[in-house]
């Protein structure tokens, strides 16, 4: 049992700002994460994918982080940045400390951790922070056949893919990186899209590529198209256009639909949250929900999104609301957080 003033749950950069936040204003915090530092990254992210965002814009705790050669940084060189963050604050992380249960008694809460192991452990704060994102669930699509082996929710290493045939189901950037990263280790490539082609916010370095690669037959590009129904070696697709289906023979299939905000941790500390989008109510200036002492930080604030308007570098300012929220200290102001959105944002 381990007493500190704040339990911070979530180890992703906006939870890690906000303890080096709390740090600097001599509040000690506890950082917990059911997975790795940055986890969310680290899982769902394939290997070297670059951001949108620039890296100043990626900076947190006033932490620069090195540029190679001006390019946007990858995923794999942001862990390492985070990494180093922890370091060089001497942040307080716990990993892979997956929290179970959570009370609020006599003023404290008391919250539960389990590991992988089966050590459990128990830390009493006065306040918590949620830093838990907002992808946790894989959304689906509902059709039989879904639950096969051969269907798969992430790229991971594309080698595996190797002269395979893939259909790629989705039309977004997920989708259309994985595609041309399976195209490129020599898979044989399909993409099934609802949409009547590439999605218009597609990244503006990938969409000509890709589209040039369907309009030559590199890739096979089936739009407007969904899944009806998996089977072993083949997939029913339907024309969204009319009621033509077509089967074609699959070796993989890797569905890059996107994802939805688990709020089973947000309601296990009593947050209220919408029935629709499954965001938490929150006060806006402080960050502080209807729980207790309770606040909420980065993508979490936003349930699910359909089109991204939360991320990292519009979350800078949540760690400082809610250090000056615990704190009792004067609110940040607008101006000392800008966020000027670049195009790709």
């Amino acid at each position: 049992m381990e007493h500190t003033d704040v339990v911070i749950v979530g180890a992703g950069p906006i939870g890690l700002e906000t303890a080096a936040a709390l740090k600097q204003a001599s509040v000690d915090a506890i950082v917990l994460d059911g997975g790795a530092v940055g986890n969310t990254i680290f899982t769902q992210f394939p290997h070297q994918t670059r951001f949108f965002s620039s890296p100043e814009r990626l900076h947190i705790a006033n932490v620069a982080m090195p540029s190679d050669a001006g390019e946007k940084p990858t995923c794999d060189a942001y862990l390492a940045y985070l990494r180093s963050v922890i370091d060089t604050l001497a942040l307080d992380v716990r990993t892979f400390q997956r929290v179970t249960d959570a009370r609020h008694k006599d003023g404290v809460w008391h919250v539960h951790t389990r590991s992988p192991s089966g050590i459990e452990s128990t830390f009493i704060a006065r306040h918590i922070v949620l830093a838990t994102g907002g992808t946790q669930t894989c959304r689906t699509l509902g059709v039989p056949g879904e639950d096969m082996p051969h269907v798969h929710r992430f790229l991971g290493d594309p080698h595996r893919f190797f002269r395979r045939r893939v259909l790629v189901v989705g039309g977004r950037n997920s989708a259309i990186e994985s595609a041309l990263r399976l195209y490129r280790v020599g898979a044989s490539v399909t993409l099934s899209y609802r949409g009547e082609g590439l999605h218009e916010r597609v990244k503006y370095w990938l969409r000509p590529e890709v589209q040039a690669l369907i309009d030559e037959g590199r890739i096979r590009g089936l739009m407007p198209t969904v899944v009806k129904r998996i089977e072993a070696g083949q997939v029913l697709l339907k024309n969204c256009n009319c009621d033509e289906t077509q089967k074609i023979e699959v070796d993989d299939i890797l569905l890059q639909l996107g994802f939805e905000q688990d709020a089973s941790t947000l309601q296990m500390f009593g947050v209220e949250v919408d029935a629709q989008t499954n965001a938490p109510t929150f006060d806006e200036g402080t960050l502080q929900t209807t729980s207790p002492g309770v606040f909420v930080a980065g993508t979490a604030t936003a349930g699910t999104q359909q089109r991204f308007r939360v991320y990292i570098e519009t979350s800078h300012v949540h760690a400082a609301r809610i250090t000056s929220a615990i704190t009792g200290g004067p609110p940040p102001g607008e101006s000392d957080y800008p966020v000027r959105l670049l195009p790709e944002s």
